[in-house]
């Protein structure tokens, strides 16, 4: 599938001792799914290409920002979250629902494919 797909990054407010989920959309993504049969158990694995978009950062870069700069960029990291489509805002309970309410993988690893030819994030998750 082709599309938008959001990335969700959780960004901890201190103060609320809380982590509020921020979300970017990016354009052009392929979002491909299979079932992974070779341990016996069926196992959903998702295949997501992601073009380089304005605003990224690896995540050692982008953990030590503050939270107000970390809102405006975003990052991808094992245990994190991507949507298949346009999300733009979500809220905590919003996001603890996700995988009932929306088509969504949880990041298992990333690759940075950037280079000439076709670059894109490839990230692998289930």
């Amino acid at each position: 599938m082709r599309g938008d797909v959001t990335v969700v990054n959780l960004i901890h407010d201190i103060q609320t001792e809380t982590d509020q989920p921020v979300c970017h959309v990016l354009a052009g993504c392929s979002w491909r799914e299979k079932q992974d049969t070779s341990s016996g158990d069926p196992k959903r694995v998702v295949h997501v290409r992601l073009p380089p978009a304005a605003g990224y950062l690896p995540y050692a870069q982008w953990t030590p920002l503050p939270a107000a700069e970390k809102a405006q960029h975003w990052t991808l990291k094992r245990g994190g979250k991507l949507i298949f489509g346009a999300v733009h805002t979500l809220t905590e309970t919003e996001f603890a629902a996700l995988e009932k309410t929306h088509l969504c993988c949880t990041v298992a690893a990333v690759s940075d494919d950037r280079e000439p030819l076709l670059p894109h994030f490839h990230v692998e998750g289930g």
